[in-house]
């Protein structure tokens, strides 16, 4: 966020609230993926209760990273309350792989 921007000599810019690089694209994803201000919910963000047109369908709790869509997963910056750094998207998408491998094992797959 850039809150202040003074350039020699003399000439100051102060943005509203400016975020460089932070708009998810998320546009493409079917209704059924819930997002908050385009960022995925997953997890235990992700509705299960109330009129959401997109709600959580099975008995059990969304898995960690686990998308509104049950078997579907998300990962790094473009998951809302994401921490939005490199290497916290990296972490993501190694524990993504692992809890894939666990819900398609669980299920047969």
């Amino acid at each position: 966020m850039i809150f202040g921007l003074e350039i020699y000599p003399a000439r100051t810019y102060t943005p509203a609230n400016s975020v460089i690089g932070g708009e998810p694209c998320t546009r493409w994803l079917p209704k059924a993926v819930q997002l908050e201000g385009g960022y995925i919910l997953t997890g235990r963000d992700v509705v299960r209760d109330g009129a959401h047109p997109s709600r959580w369908p099975l008995d059990r709790a969304p898995l960690p990273l686990e998308t509104s869509v049950p078997g579907v997963f998300a990962a790094g910056d473009v998951r809302y309350r994401s921490i939005k750094r490199v290497a916290s998207a990296v972490g993501d998408g190694a524990t993504a792989v692992r809890i894939a491998h666990e819900y398609l094992a669980a299920d047969g797959g």
